[in-house]
């Protein structure tokens, strides 16, 4: 739904709808290429503060662990980004439909 009155905010809600679908693509290639890698390489591919995991869970399933964990995150920023858009076409909603 295109607001004319208000073009910026419908531009930062469209670039934060984009953004949302693009961490989530970018993320679900990292995991895939972390797995890979976990497998491949047969070493834990975490680190510094998660660096527990591997000596905790064995070296491929702690990898797979902190890929999983991470990919979480990122989930949840594209959410949040998904949110942030939806909440500025809320508002401009909300005055389309209180207009005199």
């Amino acid at each position: 739904m295109e607001n004319p009155k208000y073009p910026a905010l419908t531009t930062v809600a469209n670039f934060y709808r984009f953004l949302a679908w693009f961490t989530i693509a970018f993320t679900i290639v990292l995991m895939i290429l972390g797995v890979i890698s976990a497998f491949v390489s047969g070493q834990y591919i975490g680190g510094g503060f998660f660096g527990f995991l591997g000596e905790l869970l064995g070296a491929i399933f702690g990898s797979i662990m902190f890929v999983f964990f991470y990919g979480v995150i990122g989930f949840a920023i594209a959410l949040l980004q998904m949110a942030v858009a939806e909440l500025l076409q809320v508002f401009m909603d909300i005055e389309a439909n209180t207009r005199s």
